[in-house]
């Protein structure tokens, strides 16, 4: 009976852990996330004021994309050789000097150093895009599902977390536009690297010996693999060209305030619709626009 009942008592142990870990992996991607949200929403803007040419403007979200690729698997060989936590907090730092960096571009009117601070950005995030996997570490096969599946439930209040925080600090700091919205972004890393002390995951085992798992070229070959993949290009497009624009878009709502006027500067569409002089307006029965001249009325006839 106790040899039968022993399977059950680990994996209810072993759950009780996951969900600790799922509960600090959910709130660590809540402010972790937002640090990436925060960069999408004003990256633009700070570019098309920064930027030598406008055409650079979104130059930082591309920046921050290759960094995401560059940081990727080295967060996966930190995290083998470290543990997990330790590859994470690493992470974290970045998150911290993304917002310094970002700040300091502000500061200076330096195109060059905010996109130094994309790099980071990019950095922390492929460290965050792994804390799903963290949360399958301690998880059983049934439990394993919904833990990764709470961790992304945490991205999505990363969204909301951000997006306040641009909106609560984006003025803070006159005439400097975004800059204490950027010391927030900081500040956010630092409290998820806060939250994040408190992950207990095991430390993974050794590598497998060369030859026992698959090549890549046999993985990239399966159409799974090449479903998933068209998948996540065609979807993160996607968001990245609305990410990326709508904050142009929007961006003439910046010339309302005084100390925001300059983040503008009369380029945007809107603006120059409304610089533009209207159409003439003429009665209908007195002029007659498709010949340019007037035509008689009715009542000016003998």
């Amino acid at each position: 009976m106790s040899a039968l009942a022993q399977p059950v008592v680990d994996v209810i142990a072993g759950d009780r852990l996951a969900r600790r870990n799922v509960l600090v992996l959910a709130v660590t991607q809540a402010l972790a996330g937002g640090n990436s949200t925060v960069l999408f929403a004003t990256a633009g803007i700070v570019g098309t004021t920064l930027a030598p040419d406008k055409s650079l403007a979104t130059l930082p979200i591309s920046i921050f994309v290759l960094g995401m690729w560059m940081g990727t698997l080295p967060i996966g060989a930190l995290a083998r050789r470290l543990g997990r936590r330790n590859a994470l907090q690493i992470g974290t730092v970045c998150g911290v000097l993304t917002g310094l960096i970002c700040c300091l571009a502000v500061l200076q009117g330096s195109f060059l150093l905010f996109n130094v601070g994309a790099v980071f950005s990019g950095l922390y995030a492929s460290a965050h895009q792994s804390y799903r996997f963290a949360a399958a570490d301690t998880a059983s096969e049934a439990f394993r599902s919904k833990a990764i599946s709470w961790v992304l439930f945490g991205g999505v209040v990363a969204a909301l977390v951000g997006a306040q925080l641009v909106i609560a600090t984006q003025d803070l700091w006159p005439p400097y536009l975004f800059a204490a919205t950027y010391v927030g972004q900081a500040a956010l890393a630092l409290i998820s690297a806060g939250v994040l002390m408190f992950l207990n995951t095991p430390k993974p085992p050794p590598s497998v010996a060369a030859g026992d798992g698959r090549p890549l070229s046999e993985i990239a070959k399966q159409p799974r693999f090449v479903v998933a993949v068209a998948c996540g290009v065609a979807t993160y497009s996607m968001m990245n060209l609305v990410m990326t624009s709508a904050p142009l878009a929007w961006s003439c709502a910046i010339t309302r305030s005084p100390t925001r006027r300059s983040a503008c500067n009369g380029t945007c569409s809107a603006c120059m619709r409304r610089a533009s002089p209207p159409a003439p307006s003429f009665p209908a029965s007195g002029w007659n626009g498709s010949r340019g001249r007037a035509s008689p009325s009715s009542s000016s006839l003998p």
